[in-house]
């Protein structure tokens, strides 16, 4: 054989044997594609899974916390049941609406237990608590959940359940606000802005806020409602009254103008469920001058000082209600008051009024308590705040 014979046979040879390595690849990778697709369409199902769960959980927890609320402003286990469905049906999860039967809400007595747990039994003479199970699957009129892609490899369907536990809890709430002289202005959020009639003469400082169109008015009513709405709860709470502004003594122009003094934080009323008390005492001091600054740490501090003192029960719940229409400028900086209310255990919501009033510090109180912040832009606003804390409050999820 030549030997350019003997080269084309061995390249022939290299030809073939190449094609055979390619022949033995290709099935390799029709293999790892077919794994590849398997994992993104199980990737994208898991996710959607998270996602069900976590809307399950929120329409769950809100149907439970709606019932207790209902359960104790109806006294009435169907209003309960009722509000419970009814909150669930406005909750969607995977694409429809929440499906409850009354089978599924289940009337009870929570009791919080020394170790810090909560035990839920059904019934009992002074139900307090509402149960909500739900579930999606082939028996409840949800029905399961169908998957994306999962139906490919068997199963496409997926049956998720929750169980959320709501009760009413005894609340001791301190009450403390803003008696510094902004007080005294109108609702127009702009400083030294009086309502009409406010005499000026020698000084606007010299006289007490409009019973009508000051921002004192405003929340006098709103703390009226309230408590108004407290009492009609099934626990009602325990409320104690603290104002605040800053220290006026006799070397300060108001004292000047008013002959008065006043400390920086006065502890009003203690706690009490004589909730006409707070009212008068709120009416009286809508009588009399209000003067200084914000001084808003004071407020805070002897707040969560007069909830700590108070130990006949050791068990309640612990909230101040932290209400200003300004910005601290006086006192240790409220964040700090905040961190040892926290490290006390003691829940801070707070409640800014008008545009004036510092958002951010308020916000970062109440974040740092557990507590929320609402902000007011009116009158209205106001007393809406003051309610929803008043319903709110003394619901708690305890599973």
């Amino acid at each position: 054989m030549s030997r350019r014979k003997r080269i084309q046979v061995r390249l022939r040879g290299f030809r073939d044997r190449r094609l055979d390595r390619r022949g033995a690849v290709l099935p390799l990778v029709v293999v790892f594609l077919v794994v590849l697709l398997a994992m993104a369409m199980f990737t994208v199902d898991v996710a959607y899974m998270q996602l069900v769960r976590t809307e399950l959980r929120a329409a769950t927890d809100a149907a439970a916390k709606a019932g207790v609320e209902a359960l104790g402003r109806n006294q009435s286990s169907e209003a309960a049941i009722a509000a419970a469905i009814n909150l669930a049906s406005r909750n969607q999860v995977a694409g429809s609406p929440v499906i409850l039967r009354a089978e599924d809400i289940t009337i009870g007595t929570s009791a919080y237990q020394a170790d810090g747990s909560w035990q839920f039994a059904p019934g009992g003479a002074r139900p307090n608590a509402v149960r909500v199970n739900t579930v999606f699957n082939e028996t409840s009129p949800n029905g399961s959940v169908p998957l994306f892609l999962a139906g490919m490899f068997g199963n496409g369907y997926f049956s998720p359940a929750q169980q959320a536990t709501a009760a009413g809890l005894e609340l001791d709430i301190c009450l403390a606000v803003d008696r510094s002289h902004s007080m005294c202005f109108d609702l127009s959020g702009v400083d030294w802005s009086y309502p009409p009639g406010t005499p000026r003469w020698p000084d606007p400082v010299a006289y007490p806020p409009n019973s009508t169109y000051s921002r004192w008015a405003s929340l006098d009513s709103a703390v009226d409602l309230f408590l108004d709405t407290a009492a009609d709860t099934f626990k009602p709470p325990r409320v104690a009254l603290v104002t605040w502004g800053s220290r006026i003594d006799r070397t300060t122009y108001e004292y000047y103008i008013t002959r008065q003094t006043a400390p920086a934080v006065s502890n009003d009323v203690g706690l009490t469920n004589s909730y006409n008390t707070i009212k008068q005492s709120i009416q009286s001091r809508g009588n009399n001058v209000m003067l200084g600054g914000t001084n808003l740490s004071a407020g805070l501090d002897e707040a969560v000082a007069l909830l700590e003192a108070d130990q006949t029960r050791p068990y309640s719940r612990k909230y101040v209600i932290l209400m200003t229409d300004g910005q601290w400028n006086e006192g240790r900086d409220p964040v700090l008051a905040a961190q040892d209310a926290a490290r006390a255990n003691i829940v801070v919501h707070t409640v800014t009024f008008l545009s004036r009033a510092d958002q951010s510090t308020m916000a970062e109180v109440a974040e740092l308590t557990g507590g929320q912040h609402y902000h007011a832009d009116d009158r209205d606003e106001l007393v809406q705040a003051f309610v929803e804390l008043a319903r709110t409050l003394p619901v708690v999820l305890t599973q």
